[in-house]
Formats: structure tokens, sequence, C-alpha cells
């Protein structure tokens, strides 16, 4: 009868030891703890984009209102959309993978002009084509999945009154 309380007590000691539970509830709650990182990360990532992009078709605008409605200005108004400046060497974008043709500027009425407009499409058309964000997780291929995907075009535009007559 000894022998069965001794062994008894020995396997009881095991049940109320709980020092792998700590480490059984990190590895159920650790993936969920990653995808919420990339999600946080991913949304960070697209709203810098959209920002930078908003940002520079603001400038552009803001420089096409005060600047005659020439060619030269519209290139220097596409320069400051894609980096930042006036003049655009390769390699110097503000946004990876933008380029002078995702950028579209359209002015309203003839043959005095009342407003610039500055935008980068939504879809490819006869002004440019849409700039397309690449995120680094791609969610379709990790769920095996390719038409889930968190590649979605990023389209700001700013229209502001021409100010020359």
């Amino acid at each position: 009868m000894k022998r069965r309380i001794g062994i008894s007590n020995r396997l009881g000691c095991f049940f109320r030891h709980e020092g792998g539970g700590a480490l059984a509830e990190l590895a159920i709650i650790f993936p969920l703890l990653a995808i919420m990182l990339a999600a946080v990360s991913e949304f960070g990532r697209y709203f810098q984009t959209y920002t930078t992009l908003s940002k520079g078709t603001r400038s552009a605008a803001r420089y096409l209102s005060n600047h005659p409605y020439t060619n030269t200005e519209i290139t220097r108004a596409t320069n400051l959309v894609v980096c930042g400046k006036l003049v655009c060497a390769g390699g110097d974008e503000l946004v990876p993978g933008m380029t002078a043709a995702k950028v579209c500027v359209d002015s309203t009425g003839s043959p005095k002009i009342l407003t610039v407009t500055v935008r980068i499409p939504h879809v490819a058309g006869n002004c440019g084509a849409p700039h397309v964000y690449q995120p680094v997780f791609d969610i379709g291929a990790l769920l095996g999945n390719p038409t889930f995907s968190l590649a979605i075009p990023v389209n700001p535009s700013t229209t502001m009154y021409y100010m020359l007559d």
C-alpha cells in the first residue's frame, strides 16, 4: 500500500508542475502575433506610400498653378511627383517603382486655363498607368491563393486653381 502512495505522489508532482505551460501558450499565440505585426507594418508602408505620392501631387499642382502651362513646366511638375525635385535623375524616386509615365497632368478651361489637376490614375488609360503598391508580405502566396493580394493601386489626385492669366 505504501508503494502505491509513493507512485501517485510522484505522478501528481508531474501534473502539478507547470514549467512548460508558458512555452505552450507562446506556441499557440505566436502565429497570431506574427500576423498582427505583418499587418501593422504593411498598413504603415501603404500609408507612407500614399502620403508621399499625395504630397508629390500637391506640390506639383501648386507648382503648375503658379507657372506657365508649357511642356517644360509640365515635365518639371511630373519630376516633383516622382523624385521631389524639378530635375530628376534615375534612382532618385521617392517611392520605389514610381516613374514619370504614371503621372497625369490635366487642365480645364480653354483657351483660359481654370484649374490644373495632377493625379496618378486608378486604371491604365491614355494619360498614364496606375502605381501599384507592392507589399513585403505576400498574403496570397502564404495562403496558397494568388488572387488574394495586398498589391493595390495608389491613386492620389490634387486639383488647384490656375493663378496666372
